[in-house]
């Protein structure tokens, strides 16, 4: 899977990737998430995106807070580590 970074400065949409991982996390601090309801968001915030580019920016940014332990899964829907109870 293509890094955050490299996505990110390869569609050179309106985002940096601070900018991205912050919209995510804050959609998953509002409440669990898939990662088309991500893409929704990340479409959403900038237009010039399409919803398959938004999808790849979604995943890479998941599957990277996922590996530093920042976000959990429960099937489809992925948690705030910070919100998930336990």
């Amino acid at each position: 899977m293509p890094s955050v970074k490299y996505l990110v400065d390869d569609m050179c949409a309106n985002f940096t990737e601070r900018l991205l991982f912050g919209l995510v996390e804050s959609l998953l601090a509002e409440r669990p998430c898939t990662i088309d309801d991500i893409a929704r968001g990340i479409a959403g915030r900038d237009r010039t995106l399409d919803i398959k580019s938004a999808r790849r920016l979604a995943e890479a940014a998941v599957e990277t807070l996922w590996q530093t332990d920042q976000v959990t899964m429960d099937g489809d829907l992925i948690c705030s580590a910070r919100s998930a109870p336990g």
